[in-house]
């Protein structure tokens, strides 16, 4: 049987915790899900395709997308193909977490002063200036998602860590078989699952005080899972 455990929302959360956007942290903190309330902002459908569509405008948009690439967008077409429409949608978003926005104001001008950008983990992310339109630019896109990415890779690292620890610990049987982006795979017996989801939900709760414990950085954003099982990827049933 497979287990599959997603980080909820990571790219999400990582610009949320390193703004400290009040309002963001707020809504994390009380339940409330980001891509619902996008879906009812932007007048998407009900269902699969309008959450489908919510999800990819927060993340286009945190990652400094444009109105015109919505415009052109099939699935978001049927609410508006005017890109002034949808940049006074992401002008919008930039008001509501407006902490947010100030920490790309922040990303972009130490690139521009240094080309690169120290994340309070201790990395570092380089840029270099490609052409656009005759002109050598830094990418604002980059900028925005490197170090998203980044810490997103060094955040389920400590948890593939802690979940292996743990299942050795424990005496259970269980193998990670893959690991990719923000989801972890494991391979096991079915009467481990109830084990192995209780072991692995803990281990996403224990994020933040490992990184304090790692990196001595306050981590307050909570890092929440979501669990799936199947006898393969294609058959996957969300059970927690």
């Amino acid at each position: 049987m497979l287990l599959n455990f997603d980080a909820k929302a990571l790219e999400w959360r990582i610009p949320v915790e390193f703004s400290r956007d009040p309002t963001a942290i707020e809504e994390l903190r009380s339940g409330q899900d980001i891509h619902s309330l996008n879906q009812r902002v932007l007048e998407l459908p009900d269902g699969p395709p309008g959450r489908l569509a919510a999800k990819v405008f927060l993340f286009r948009t945190i990652f400094r997308g444009s109105g015109w690439a919505y415009a052109r967008d099939n699935d978001f077409m049927h609410v508006s193909t005017d890109p002034d429409f949808w940049d006074d949608r992401i002008e919008k978003f930039f008001q509501k977490y407006r902490d947010l926005n100030e920490l790309h104001r922040r990303w972009i001008q130490e690139v521009h002063l240094t080309g690169k950008i120290e994340g309070p983990l201790g990395r570092f992310w380089t840029f270099e200036k490609r052409e656009k339109k005759g002109q050598l630019e830094y990418s604002i896109n980059d900028i925005t998602n490197y170090p998203v990415q980044g810490t997103g890779n060094d955040l389920m690292a400590i948890a593939r860590v802690s979940l292996r620890n743990r299942l050795t610990k424990y005496n259970i049987p269980a193998i990670i078989v893959s690991t990719v982006h923000d989801s972890i795979v494991l391979d096991l017996e079915q009467k481990y699952i109830k084990d192995v989801v209780e072991i692995t939900t803990k281990v996403f709760e224990d994020i933040p005080q490992n990184v304090k414990r790692l990196f001595k950085y306050e981590w307050i954003v909570p890092i929440p899972c979501e669990a799936k099982a199947g006898p393969n990827l294609m058959q996957m049933e969300n059970i927690a």
